[in-house]
């Protein structure tokens, strides 16, 4: 099977004298997920933030579905960006005067992407999967964290994306709310997408997982 993402000998350095990552080489199939450790400053969130096309690398190689990516040229693939790529962010990105439903619909809307029922239809399947179907109307503000959690999760998978990028996705959650998180990412792998986490909670475990650690700018497996 092809990779959906390759990346090879991948140098980013913010001040042209130092590299954060240097020599990276990863690659991830359909299905998969990618568990990525290591401690804080390491160049984790550099690393997603690359392989989720918000931040430019130095050089290197990187292949998405087999098309070379342009460092240079970032804004170019904001539709393939908005298509392909859910991302759940250690700080939820949410807007706390929105509803959890018009959150949840945000990735439609900024990107002018057309609304169906078969959204909808998407909506009520992972609101009742990630148990929040009773929250569908209720403002993000009135939330707790792990609930916050939960609809930044399903604002990421609402897509269908070829990828998901999960930056601490258990941050601060109990253990009932870890175990649904895990369940959903597990469950989206399933069906296809791929899925990359970083974190660094030892006891998150996926099924088959390829499992990294990130250090000296590097991935080791």
């Amino acid at each position: 099977m092809n990779s959906l993402i390759s990346i090879e000998k991948l140098n980013k350095s913010y001040d042209g004298k130092s590299d954060v990552l240097h020599g990276l080489n990863f690659s991830i199939q359909p299905g998969k997920i990618a568990t990525i450790y290591g401690s804080s400053g390491c160049g984790k969130s550099t690393f997603l933030n690359i392989v989720g096309l918000l931040e430019d690398f130095s050089d290197g190689e990187y292949y998405f579905k087999g098309n070379r990516i342009n460092s240079k040229r970032l804004n170019s693939y904001n539709t393939l960006r908005a298509q392909e790529i859910g991302f759940v962010f250690q700080s939820y990105h949410l807007i706390d005067s929105l509803s959890v439903q018009e959150n949840i619909l945000m990735p439609f809307l900024y990107n002018n992407l057309p609304l169906n029922s078969n959204v909808y239809s998407s909506i009520t399947q992972l609101l009742n999967q990630f148990q929040m179907e009773q929250f569908q109307h209720k403002k993000v503000s009135l939330l707790s964290g792990g609930e916050r959690q939960r609809v930044a999760i399903i604002r990421a998978m609402i897509k269908s994306p070829s990828l998901i990028i999960a930056d601490e996705p258990t941050g601060n959650l109990d253990d009932i709310n870890t175990s649904i998180v895990i369940r959903a990412l597990q469950s989206a792998a399933d069906q296809g997408t791929a899925v990359i986490v970083v974190t660094h909670n030892k006891q998150l475990s996926f099924n088959n997982a390829d499992i990294y650690t990130l250090t000296n700018g590097a991935l080791q497996r």
